[in-house]
């Protein structure tokens, strides 16, 4: 059974050609590389493998841990 504290990280865009999700982020801090992101029943989703856009308005790289992403535009991504 997982227990624990969800963080939210932001919201799905789109996957990239290269296979990593775009992540818009709604926190004013962006997150460590290598952090470990989920989706809202707490499920791993993947890795946050690159920071990126303006300082204002970051953008997060996701390598998912699965090559078929089952997430739709704007589902919510958290941190544990």
């Amino acid at each position: 059974m997982w227990c624990g504290v969800l963080r939210r990280l932001g919201y799905f865009i789109h996957t990239t050609a290269s296979g990593k999700m775009l992540v818009k982020l709604t926190v004013p801090r962006p997150p460590r590389i290598g952090s470990r992101v989920f989706d809202r029943n707490g499920k791993y989703v993947g890795r946050v493998v690159d920071v990126i856009g303006p300082i204002r308005s970051p953008y997060v790289l996701v390598k998912p841990a699965r090559k078929e992403a089952v997430l739709e535009p704007y589902d919510i991504l958290f941190l544990r």
